[in-house]
């Protein structure tokens, strides 16, 4: 079995870095060494390889953090895909942040499973009491790497959100969909402002000197947002991001 898993890794990571890939590119060989080699250990691990063969044409950054610690980041396009840190010392990736959507074969051994999960909890079953009345729709957010069961009838709504645990699924949550439809929005694009400032270069650099700080975000209108990094009383950095672009606008330190 572990002979077929590592042929099967070195399949899926082939298929990754075929010809024409970041890795191949002139922009990955002008990093320098260090970059290019924490690149290529967080693109040969075990998680981050078969995740990054599902977004065809992604590139890749890096940044010393410390010592030989380097943050690795992912984008496609504009589009940030996510991140890892990678010890050069030990040759070791963690924190791993490469969230990816279902395949189709994953969403059809996936669907029936939540169904029956879902409507399994007594809670659930109060609410739903024929479930024949209900449209039930099944979608599964990979920013937050949970899913979502929702039932609608006309006016009524109920939402429920699930995890898998050992290899079974489980309700975690039952909630009103359309009482926290703003608040969940509210929170998901906070989250997104502050990772694309976090993954952009020049706030990387100018918080090296930090070991300490804390983010704050706020909605400007329009898609913006602007994205506070602090450490004690003091705000280090101010970050103009353009959340439907996916990119930052400006830097300022104040």
């Amino acid at each position: 079995m572990k002979r077929w898993s590592g042929v099967l890794l070195s399949l899926v990571l082939g298929a990754a870095l075929a010809a024409g890939s970041f890795l191949n590119s002139a922009g990955f060989r002008a990093l320098e060494p260090e970059a290019r080699q924490a690149i290529v250990l967080a693109v040969k691990s075990r998680e981050v390889g078969p995740r990054l063969a599902r977004y065809p044409g992604w590139t890749a950054g890096a940044e010393q953090i410390e010592d030989r610690i380097w943050h690795v980041w992912f984008e496609r396009k504009e589009e940030w895909l996510g991140e890892a840190y990678v010890d050069l010392a030990t040759k070791t990736v963690r924190d791993i942040y490469l969230p990816v959507e279902p395949t189709e074969a994953e969403l059809a051994r996936a669907l029936p499973l939540l169904h029956k999960a879902a409507l399994a909890d007594p809670e659930v079953r109060a609410l739903v009491e024929v479930p024949a009345e209900w449209d039930e729709e099944i979608v599964y957010d990979k920013w937050e790497e949970a899913w979502f069961v929702y039932y609608w009838r006309g006016n009524d709504a109920v939402g429920v959100r699930l995890e898998r645990q050992d290899g079974r699924y489980r309700v975690l949550e039952v909630f009103d969909p359309l009482e926290l439809d703003a608040a969940q929005q509210r929170w998901h694009d906070q989250d997104r402002a502050i990772q694309i400032a976090y993954a952009a270069e020049a706030v990387g650099r100018a918080l090296e000197p930090y070991d300490d700080w804390t983010t704050y975000a706020q909605p400007l209108g329009g898609g913006h947002w602007t994205v506070d990094f602090a450490t004690g009383d003091m705000t280090v950095l101010s970050v103009l991001v353009d959340l439907p672009g996916g990119q930052v606008l400006a830097v300022e330190a104040p």
